[in-house]
């Protein structure tokens, strides 16, 4: 079975930090445009110097949530659900409960765009942010000498959110490329309540779980360990979901957060991980080896996980210990 639900780790505010001087940096499902940006902003040196300071409205009266009433815009139940499913591809709104979803969901506006036309334009002072639903847009920024082409957004992926979060203007320009483009809209206040502050939430919690995991006890930097958060991500199972299949290689190492998980051997059930911290994939990313186990989730359950492509920045530093692991867990059923 498919995971109900897939969460992107609570990197939002780091990549936001690194990236804030291209406002179309920050591609909400796509690594090879940060490689892309990052080039051109090493070459144009000089555009490292700017600094925005975080807009003091996101921490004025005016933002308490206490005192704020997200707008709601009546929609479709087909357009509330596509929206969710845009919204599922991106790191940017992957901290929200299912509370926040609809919140944000409610206060998105539809927008339609035509070819050629701008959707945000370099320089202007910027209050929404945009999630793209149908067709193709090119983003531009321009360094002085003319505008220089940093990649083209697709359903799914979201720009103009760093006007939001920094007291600065549209540091790029976004062109519709396709005949038709169709985006959803949300305002600043909704944002920087809701989306920021879900994230900044989320991040914190994986950091004091990172502080707390024996397995890391070896690693005495702290700062070794709290980096890990970055590469920390999430995923739902429903009850009776098969997480890791027997024989089958795994690209991620999972972590008990919430719930039971079973682990299997050729059909029979042999014991379960229940703890915060337990984990498993481990077989496939450390030893290189296919699963010897079936995983399947005994109830609504919530893990964390580390993506392969993380495991040198991070559990590599302590892969003696987790060799040895392997085999004081699994060795007598091996």
């Amino acid at each position: 079975m498919n995971p109900q639900k897939v969460k992107n780790g609570p990197n939002f505010m780091q990549q936001l930090n690194k990236k804030k001087h291209v406002d179309c940096a920050l591609s909400s499902n796509s690594e090879s445009s940060d490689d892309e940006v990052d080039e051109i902003v090493a070459i144009k040196k000089d555009v490292q110097k700017q600094r925005f300071s975080v807009s003091a409205e996101a921490y004025g009266q005016f933002n308490k949530k206490e005192n704020f009433k997200a707008k709601f815009i009546p929609k479709s139940k087909e357009q509330s659900e596509r929206i969710k499913q845009r919204m599922q591809a991106g790191f940017m709104f992957s901290a929200l409960n299912d509370k926040e979803i609809e919140i944000v969901v409610g206060a998105m506006e539809e927008k339609i765009f035509h070819k050629s036309e701008y959707v945000i334009k370099q320089g202007e002072e910027g209050n929404v942010l945009y999630v793209v639903d149908t067709g193709e847009l090119d983003c531009f920024k321009n360094y002085g000498k003319g505008d220089i082409f940093l990649k083209t957004y697709y359903p799914g992926e979201s720009f103009g959110e760093l006007a939001l979060l920094f007291q600065s203007p549209r540091a790029a320009s976004i062109i519709v490329k396709s005949d038709k483009a169709i985006l959803w809209q949300l305002d600043r206040e909704t944002f920087n309540l809701i989306v920021k502050e879900a994230s900044i939430k989320k991040r914190q919690q994986f950091e004091n779980f990172l502080e707390n995991w024996d397995l890391l006890k070896e690693i005495k930097d702290p700062y070794d360990r709290l980096k890990m958060s970055d590469a920390l991500f999430e995923k739902q199972f429903k009850k009776g979901d098969i997480i890791l299949q027997q024989g089958q290689k795994s690209n991620e190492i999972f972590i008990v957060e919430q719930g039971r998980v079973g682990v299997n051997k050729n059909n029979q059930k042999l014991f379960e991980l229940t703890k915060l911290g337990d984990y498993f994939g481990d077989q496939s990313i450390v030893a290189g080896t296919v699963e010897s186990f079936t995983y399947v989730a005994e109830e609504e359950i919530k893990l964390m996980y580390i993506p392969k492509k993380s495991y040198s920045s991070t559990l590599k530093e302590i892969e003696g210990t987790l060799m040895k692991n392997i085999q004081i867990k699994y060795g007598k059923y091996l």
